[in-house]
């Protein structure tokens, strides 16, 4: 998950940059929410032991529709592709 902090807020000074902004908090977020309905999914958390045969398998850069752009995000996979 990328960092708010690496992109400085005082940058932000045009629409433009505004927009970029807001495309970075949306991104953050839904890889966020992700990332916290794989830890329901599978039962655990990252790098916690277990005995499941089901587990985290990386990610895939997937399209994410807004109501003003589309752009790509890091989806979560599992390695029974029942995520």
């Amino acid at each position: 998950m990328r960092s708010i902090f690496s992109r400085s807020g005082k940058s932000i000074k045009t629409e433009k940059g505004l927009n970029n902004f807001s495309q970075l908090l949306t991104e953050i977020t839904a890889e966020g929410d992700l990332n916290i309905e794989l830890v329901d999914h599978l039962g655990y958390s990252k790098h916690e032991p277990t005995s499941s045969e089901n587990s985290r398998n990386g990610f895939t850069r997937n399209p994410l529709k807004t109501e003003s752009r589309q752009f790509e995000i890091d989806t979560v996979r599992d390695r029974d592709v029942s995520f």
